[in-house]
């Protein structure tokens, strides 16, 4: 199994330490592939280039398309990151705003329909919930079907240093348990009702929009590629 991770800071706390314990239980024979804030593109400068030119254009695209391709070879995508004012850290967020041109609603990859996701966050005893739906839109979006979350409350427990027993084996416990879900990933072959829903909301659009059109979007052009939509010339 091809793993990618995420990270949401270079900090070794409690969360790094969560991915770690996570990835002892499933790293056996499997190949793991880390990026870290350092590796992230810059804040999304809005240009517009990706959805009009290509995403090839796009100012950060040196640095977005490794992280990109390796999402396309992977099976299993881990997000792990801390909570942050209730939500997923900005760096986090730089790496979904790039992501928005490969959504259902633009240009998706047929591939990523068949990848799961896996998002492991901890908070100082605020809810996780939140900050883990910054990550879990994006993913639907983006067409992934199968979506496990994994969230701790670290009331007093802020530095791993000073962790007590007592949240040491919580944390082995979620990990553990976490691993055993998708230690046996295999590529999902049916798109969940949630994706399948929004997809074909998008198919029908990007029709819509194509039979007004002399000339194909980039975006249609893409759905024809796949053979989700048709053009008028094609009909006759």
């Amino acid at each position: 199994m091809n793993i990618v991770v995420i990270n949401g800071t270079p900090m070794k706390g409690i969360t790094y330490h969560m991915k770690e314990m996570f990835l002892s239980h499933i790293q056996t024979g499997n190949e793991v592939t880390e990026f870290y804030p350092n590796e992230f593109p810059s804040f999304c400068v809005g240009c517009k280039r990706c959805f009009l030119y290509g995403e090839e254009h796009c100012p950060h695209s040196e640095i977005m398309l490794p992280i990109w391709n390796a999402f396309l070879k992977a099976d299993l995508l881990v997000f792990a990151y801390p909570v942050y004012a209730l939500r997923a850290p900005a760096t986090i967020k730089s790496v979904l705003d790039h992501l928005c041109v490969h959504w259902m609603v633009h240009r998706p990859d047929p591939s990523i329909f068949e990848k799961t996701a896996l998002i492991i966050t901890n908070s100082i005893g605020a809810s996780n919930g939140a900050a883990q739906k910054d990550v879990k839109t994006s993913m639907s979006w983006l067409g992934v079907s199968r979506v496990y979350t994994c969230g701790a409350k670290m009331m007093g427990d802020i530095f791993w240093d000073k962790i007590n027993d007592k949240s040491m084996k919580m944390l082995e416990c979620k990990m553990e348990h976490l691993a055993a879900k998708v230690k046996n990933v295999k590529p999902q072959k049916r798109k969940s009702l949630k994706v399948s829903t929004l997809f074909f909301i998008c198919k029908m659009l990007h029709q819509v929009f194509l039979n007004s059109e002399v000339e194909p979007s980039l975006d249609n052009q893409h759905y024809i590629k796949y053979g989700w939509i048709k053009h008028k010339k094609e009909k006759q």
